[in-house]
């Protein structure tokens, strides 16, 4: 069983490999077999878990590049190159046209990169959905709801908050509460 960066080696910047330690550990804690007729089973589980795994970091790390305006050397154009592009990612990049990464891209529990990764990213590097005429009104409407609830609840939720001084005598009397 390969472990830490002898299962797996991308580029020297990357530290999703960390993740993929504590991940594989966790892994192979929960998941040591009782018996060797068991072994295989585990050993397949593992390996295709985590190769989904490598293949996710791969996506999310070519996804820099293929974002990347860098065009001053040979390594900067080769990346951009689309026949270097994941099929998934270039797949995913299609529906990132025209509409936001969302849970439903990635769906796994324990994804190193979920959808919101994938946001910071493309937005950090200027990358838009292009949306067909101007906002869609159903969205629109949906969001100003969802605004508009979420002011409700703040609301209430304020209004039950001791004020900070209390908050800090109470603390000073009591100390915190133990978890």
């Amino acid at each position: 069983m390969a472990i830490g960066l002898s299962s797996g080696f991308i580029e020297p910047l990357e530290a999703s490999a960390l993740a993929l330690v504590e991940l594989s550990a966790a892994m192979l804690c929960d998941e040591m077999p009782a018996t060797r007729e068991a072994m295989d089973i585990v050993a397949r589980r593992f390996n295709d878990s985590f190769g989904y795994r490598w293949s996710r970091v791969i996506d999310f790390l070519k996804l820099h590049y293929v974002l990347s305006r860098r065009d001053d050397s040979a390594y900067w154009r080769d990346h951009r190159r689309p026949d270097t592009v994941p099929e998934r990612l270039r797949e995913l990049l299609v529906l990132w046209r025209h509409r936001a990464p969302y849970r439903h891209d990635l769906f796994r529990v324990e994804e190193v990169f979920p959808s919101a990764s994938y946001q910071y990213v493309l937005y950090g590097m200027g990358f838009r959905p292009e949306v067909a005429g101007a906002t869609r009104r159903h969205d629109a409407g949906a969001a100003d709801g969802h605004f508009r609830e979420a002011a409700a609840l703040t609301r209430r939720m304020l209004a039950a908050l001791p004020a900070h001084r209390e908050l800090i005598a109470h603390v000073r009397q009591h100390g915190l509460p133990r978890i």
